[in-house]
This record gives C-alpha cells, sequence and structure tokens, in this order.
C-alpha cells in the first residue's frame, strides 16, 4: 500500500479552500453598499382581514437630522375576500398632536366591479406612492398613519405597510 505524498495533504485543503472562496464571492458580491439608500418595511394586520372606518394604523419614522428625506409608499395586501373596485384613504405625517402633512390616496383595484374573483385564495399587492417625500422640520420620531376615507369597512385586506427609502443627496 502506498502512502499519500506531502503534495496530496497540502493540495487537499488548498483545494477546499479555493472551493469555499470561490462559493463565498458571489455571495459577497451581492451584498448591498452600507452607504447605500435604507429601505423600511412595516405592515400590521387587520384583525380578521376587515379594515374598520375610521381605523388607523401607525407607523414610526425616524428623523436623525432636518436634512433626512424619504420617498414613501403605502402598501396593501389583499386577497380573494376583497368587496370592491377602490378605496380612499389618508394618511398624515404627525410628531405628538401636531399634523404636519396631509395627503389622501385612491386605489383602484380593478376597472369594474367583480374583475378580481377568481376562485381560490389570491393575493394582490397594491402599491401607492406619496406624492411627495417626508421630511420633517425637525429631529425626531414622528408617525406616519393610514386610514380610510369611506364610511363601509374594507373587506379582504391582509395587510396595510409602509415602504419608505432614505434619499441621499448625490
Amino acid at each position: 500500500m502506498r502512502t499519500p505524498s506531502l503534495h496530496y495533504y497540502i493540495g487537499r485543503p488548498l483545494r477546499r479552500a479555493l472551493l469555499g472562496l470561490s462559493l463565498l464571492l458571489p455571495l459577497v458580491g451581492c451584498q448591498q453598499e452600507t452607504g447605500g439608500a435604507r429601505d423600511y418595511y412595516a405592515f400590521e394586520q387587520p384583525a380578521g382581514g376587515v379594515w374598520k372606518p375610521r381605523t388607523t394604523y401607525s407607523f414610526d419614522l425616524l428623523f436623525p437630522d432636518r436634512t433626512t428625506t424619504f420617498t414613501g409608499e403605502i402598501v396593501l395586501r389583499m386577497d380573494s375576500r376583497l368587496d370592491r373596485p377602490r378605496a380612499r384613504m389618508e394618511v398624515r405625517l404627525r410628531q405628538d398632536e401636531t399634523i404636519l402633512r396631509r395627503d389622501t390616496l385612491q386605489v383602484d383595484f380593478a376597472a369594474t366591479a367583480g374583475d378580481w374573483k377568481r376562485p381560490g385564495a389570491l393575493y394582490h399587492e397594491f402599491v401607492l406612492p406619496l406624492a411627495r417625500p417626508l421630511q420633517a422640520p425637525y429631529t425626531g420620531l414622528f408617525s406616519l398613519e393610514v386610514r380610510p376615507l369611506d364610511t363601509i369597512p374594507l373587506s379582504g385586506v391582509a395587510a396595510i405597510g409602509l415602504h419608505t427609502a432614505e434619499l441621499r443627496a448625490e
């Protein structure tokens, strides 16, 4: 029986190291730069999948300085219990009792009533961008509130969310 050579013992760990490195490099290349835009997602789930009138969902936003600006989107995840073709909502940026900004949004789920109905459970995500970037006049913790403007409950709401990304001056 022949004993392995010194080349065998040195070459084997080297081959393993090169294989590990070749597998690691694509992963490192996919990582986001830490200096890039920071995305923030937050979601709330209405009880029973129904968003009741006058029910407000609030999302915290931290403005670390007066120059920080965020893009904003309201995200609605709807399921097959959806019962109408459109909904209206109000979005408010506030700190304590002071409302700094107020927007109204309308989401069109379908061109005509019932277009979304199909057999089984379907999920649709609707993204409603805010018209202007979010900016605060001073630093601190603010809240972005979303509430329906319609007077009847909206069925089929799996989740209501906020997506923001910090805008960087280039």
